[in-house]
């Protein structure tokens, strides 16, 4: 059947993309973490009954590229001072890759507030949803680091509690504010 021969290769090629994205997450976890954490207290902190949609993910956006060049910046001076070398587009690209993961676990609540925006939801109860993606996130990594690990049923719930709690600390935040 030709039709299952092309979408063959279709599949291979969107797994070897979700093991590469996985394998830069694995390399800098924290930059997901980061990443989800910023945009998260980003949207928590703006006030959703003055600041429209635009607004608030502008403002996302704007966190995001400054978070992100910070740490792109940092990692490059870190490995030219470990190095000793000059600043090179190696350099540059393996900096650009380790820092991808902050995009990637910001990107999360960024398209939950675009989603309910499309949707029609009001500002605040899109800023909810989002600060509710970027906590699940950061459950889902430790799940996901708790299952690679083979660490059997009662390692993933705890691992997956430790997420929660970093996850809720978001909430609590919203809370206070």
């Amino acid at each position: 059947m030709p039709g299952l021969a092309s979408r063959a290769p279709d599949r291979h090629a969107i797994r070897r993309r979700g093991s590469w994205l996985l394998g830069t997450v694995a390399a800098n976890a924290g930059g997901a973490v980061y990443g989800a954490m910023m945009v998260a207290v980003l949207i928590v902190a703006e006030d959703t009954r003055r600041d429209g949609y635009p607004a608030t993910i502008e403002a996302a956006a704007i966190v995001l590229v400054l978070y992100w060049l910070t740490n792109f910046y940092t990692h490059a001076l870190g490995e030219r001072l470990r190095r000793r070398e000059p600043v090179n587009a190696r350099l540059l690209w393996q900096s650009c890759l380790h820092e991808l993961p902050v995009v990637e676990g910001a990107l999360i609540p960024v398209l939950v507030l675009l989603v309910t925006w499309a949707a029609g939801f009001t500002v605040a109860r899109g800023a909810n949803l989002a600060l509710w993606a970027a906590a699940a996130s950061i459950v889902v990594l430790e799940i996901v680091a708790g299952w690679r690990a083979r660490n059997g049923p009662s390692g993933v719930w705890f691992e997956a509690a430790a997420g929660t709690v970093i996850g809720l600390t978001l909430v609590g935040l919203k809370l206070v504010l």
